[in-house]
């Protein structure tokens, strides 16, 4: 059913209990059979000869593959590896739950997760920096994309946008796992961005940034430009100078540090060094930087809305612990999560809407 990999760390993680209790879902749940060493031992239980079914196929989508295990693991074990390729079984075999067979039929009629296409944002002509915003953003969180955009106009960089800009493979991936047809997308993504011939590829979206990082060259697809992250291009503006806060901002805050923007790029400083310029007093949740909590992922509410809202509720408990009045991000998928669970007397804050605010 697995490949040897995937078969080698789910038999290993069976064993273990260490990541338990780093496990956003588990933690809601207070479920055994949603932390990674139940669904290590699931699949182990299948590769011994019992019947890989539709209640697996559930659990197997009751994953955020957030990473915090496999950061946190000592021993290097990968539990994302086995959980994407018992995705790919229950595609194959017609066990999906019917959210996500849902959510696959509005990508295949739209291109999104969302049932819509993807609103334009195109900026044509020739530039040595092109910016990919991805779906949530161009859907689900306009001021994001705008705020990027109205920041980079500013700066007075000369930069492209897409006209029709394709998926970068990174939902049907997490959804499917890395099938032949997620490569296929990818394929035609970086072709599209190859055609602009831009040096600088800024990606808002960090689960995009990630599989063009990561799985493009893996698979033997190359990007002629640079990706860098949109918080890192931004600091870098202010930093030149090229950025000029004229109006600063006031209040406690902490910064919520996405998934894999904190542990594919192990990137925490970029953000924080913004907020602070921008004159937010930072404060820090106790679990932050690589050991950030997550808060959910568009993709999973997508497919399981009332337990994402639960995980995003439980990220600003976290935030309730501390002194700070407004929860900062600079993830559109973020963003999008912990909008619906916002408490009363607290405020969330896109931090490139707050620069651009801030900004002349």
């Amino acid at each position: 059913m697995m490949s040897q990999l995937a078969d080698k760390h789910a038999d290993k993680c069976r064993f273990c209990w260490m990541c338990r209790h780093l496990c956003p879902v588990q933690l809601q749940t207070g479920k055994e059979v949603n932390t990674p060493r139940a669904k290590a031992l699931l699949l182990s239980m299948v590769r011994r000869g019992k019947v890989y079914d539709e209640s697996m196929a559930e659990v197997m989508y009751e994953c955020l593959l957030c990473d915090a295990c496999t950061d946190n693991c000592a021993t290097g074990y990968q539990p994302p590896l086995y959980i994407r390729e018992a995705r790919t079984e229950a595609i194959l075999n017609d066990l999906a739950p019917k959210a996500v067979s849902e959510v696959l039929d509005r990508i295949e009629q739209t291109g999104t997760i969302y049932g819509t296409e993807k609103k334009s944002y195109g900026k044509t002509g020739k530039a040595e920096t092109l910016v990919y915003l991805g779906e949530v953003a161009a859907v689900a969180v306009p001021g994001m994309a705008k705020a990027l955009l109205s920041l980079l106009d500013k700066a007075g960089v000369s930069y492209t946008v897409l006209e029709q800009e394709p998926a970068s493979g990174v939902m049907l991936g997490d959804l499917t796992g890395y099938v032949e047809e997620v490569r296929q997308q990818a394929e035609i993504c970086a072709g599209a961005i190859n055609g602009t011939e831009a040096k600088e590829i800024v990606v808002l979206d960090s689960y995009d940034a990630e599989i063009m990082v990561q799985k493009y060259p893996e698979w033997g697809i190359g990007l002629k430009g640079t990706v860098v992250t949109a918080t890192a291009y931004i600091r870098r503006l202010l930093k030149d100078g090229r950025l000029k806060i004229a109006r600063k901002a006031e209040g406690r805050a902490v910064y919520h540090d996405d998934d894999r923007l904190a542990r594919t790029f192990q990137e925490f400083t970029e953000a924080r060094d913004i907020a602070r310029e921008l004159g937010y007093e930072l404060v820090e949740m106790f679990h932050h930087e690589r050991l950030a909590k997550s808060c959910g992922t568009s993709l999973a509410k997508a497919y399981m809305p009332e337990l994402v809202k639960r995980i995003a509720a439980g990220r600003w408990e976290d935030m309730l612990r501390t002194k700070a009045e407004i929860m900062l991000t600079a993830s559109p998928q973020a963003y999008e999560c912990l909008a619906e669970t916002v408490p009363e007397g607290r405020k969330l804050v896109d931090l490139f809407e707050a620069l651009d605010g801030g900004c002349v």
